[in-house]
């Protein structure tokens, strides 16, 4: 049996590429140095096809990295392969656009099969919710706010167009609860969180002035002494924001997944309308996930990312790009609260060459690579991330002024 037609067999018998086709009709090909194979799909069924509307081109080589059990980071999907140019698309790139969901699961489902990992029974969700007015230059906004545990206060942001619900695995996953108390906040325009009263849903906007404004007004809100800050992403940029700003409100931060700047994230199609973002906004950072991490979170995390509302995601990418760490860094003294620098190396949009720069420019800063983990470290594997935040808290906890 040829390459093509063994590759057609298992993407025929694979449930969940059947289901992900469910309302598509797009053929494609992926084609290396000798092969092509060219399919068809169209509400649960693959066939094969003798015309493609795009094509993805690459090496063996490539090829095999890519479809291997386990791939090495910046190898594990066709996003990144297409931005370093080891892969090329050729013909509609708005169909790719509107059907990345069914490439990825394509790839996914050409992949050897792995055993499948025991999971332990998850705890019982114990996280009480609760809503409080803020104020800020975007308007007066009830912010929804989730809490859990006790101890040392962790005051948790989310990654761009997102929410708390990044942060339930660590509740149901490790013991975090039973040490620190684990706050986590809806920004205004995501989650549970509406937008400020009288403003038009479609005019949101972020810059990291009013991220800061908003971590802040919740904080003081809250009447919370001194928290620790946990964010990743964009989160991870506005923690170190908040310490060089306000060192005195603050203990000290864990910082994920950010670097000096940012650049490349977004895209035109996270705001076209002729673009499902239910399913776009999802695919665009789901190949940001170390694909063995856990199925059920990497699940958690696409499914996050289909739950938000229309152009809250690019709002915030376009704020997150703002950020200059050059525009706050005289602000950093060597006692400055703590902040623990964390990279996940699957994260190909911020790598940890970047993470550990970030951190060598502060003066009171360490730096941990997370091997095993990328760009949502906390979702997409919470107690991989636990042994990596724990130790991280103890070097906050023990910087603390």
């Amino acid at each position: 049996m040829s390459f093509p037609e063994r590759a057609l067999a298992l993407l025929q018998q694979d449930s969940r590429l059947q289901r992900t086709t469910a309302g598509s009709s797009v053929r494609f090909a992926f084609v290396n140095d000798t092969d092509r194979m060219c399919i068809r799909v169209a509400e649960g069924h693959v066939e094969s096809s003798e015309e493609a509307d795009f094509t993805l081109s690459a090496p063996d080589a490539v090829w095999a990295r890519l479809i291997s059990a386990h791939p090495e980071p910046g190898e594990q999907h066709v996003l990144p392969q297409l931005r370093s140019g080891t892969m090329t698309l050729e013909g509609d790139a708005r169909a790719f656009e509107r059907h990345l969901h069914v490439v990825r699961r394509a790839v996914e489902a050409l992949r050897p099969r792995s055993g499948a990992s025991s999971a332990s029974r998850p705890r019982r969700q114990t996280l009480r919710g609760e809503y409080v007015r803020i104020e800020s230059s975007a308007g007066s906004s009830d912010v929804f706010v989730e809490r859990a545990g006790c101890g040392p206060q962790l005051l948790c942001l989310a990654t761009a167009g997102s929410d708390t619900t990044q942060f339930h695995g660590l509740i149901t996953d490790t013991d975090i609860a039973d040490r620190f108390e684990l706050i986590a906040f809806d920004l205004p325009w995501h989650g549970k969180s509406v937008p400020p009263a009288g403003v038009d849903p479609l005019a949101y906007s972020l810059t990291p002035e009013l991220y800061t404004e908003l971590i802040i007004a919740t904080a003081d809100a809250l009447e919370l002494e001194r928290p620790i800050l946990v964010g990743a992403s964009m989160g991870g940029a506005a923690v170190v924001r908040a310490i060089a700003l306000h060192p005195e409100r603050f203990a000290g931060a864990v910082s994920c997944q950010a670097a000096k700047d940012v650049a490349g994230r977004a895209t035109p199609a996270a705001r076209a309308t002729d673009v499902d973002q239910t399913l776009f906004s999802p695919e665009w950072t789901y190949g940001l996930m170390n694909p063995a991490s856990p199925q059920q979170h990497r699940d958690r995390v696409w499914w996050g990312y289909s739950s938000g509302a229309h152009g809250v995601y690019i709002g915030d990418i376009e704020g997150y790009q703002q950020w200059d760490f050059t525009a706050v860094s005289a602000k950093f003294t060597p006692s400055s609260p703590h902040i623990a620098v964390l990279s996940g190396v699957y994260d190909t949009s911020v790598p940890p060459e970047r993470s550990e720069e970030l951190a060598a420019s502060i003066p009171n800063a360490s730096f941990e690579r997370m091997p095993q983990l990328g760009h949502f470290p906390h979702a997409e594997n919470p107690q991989e991330f636990w042994s990596h935040l724990q130790p991280a808290l103890e070097r906050v906890l023990a910087h603390r002024p």
